[in-house]
């Protein structure tokens, strides 16, 4: 177990446990822009799909108000479960005798 004193390694763990948190975020950010971004980029490139109705409902908002909700549920939970194991394996990094 590590004791309260600071070593000189520390500045560089913490910028790159930073620097990996970042990345992921970025990742993550990227998907959910392609999901929001996408689809009705995808119905104004396709204007037949904008006509389309499923179960009495257009499409579009079938996409964007019904199956984005939990797309994005999904790109939360493993951007979550990416950073924790990102912490853990600097935690186990830091612990290290």
């Amino acid at each position: 177990m590590r004791d309260d004193r600071d070593t000189a390694l520390d500045p560089i763990y913490l910028r790159t446990v930073l620097r990996v948190n970042l990345i992921t975020s970025l990742v993550h950010l990227g998907v959910f822009l392609m999901v929001i971004l996408g689809g009705p980029l995808l119905f104004w490139l396709f204007p037949p799909l904008s006509a389309t109705y499923l179960w009495g409902m257009p499409l579009p908002w079938l996409f964007l108000g019904v199956a984005g909700f939990p797309l994005l549920v999904a790109i939360g939970w493993h951007y979550l479960r990416d950073v924790e194991e990102d912490e853990d394996e600097f935690s186990d990094l830091v612990d290290t005798p």
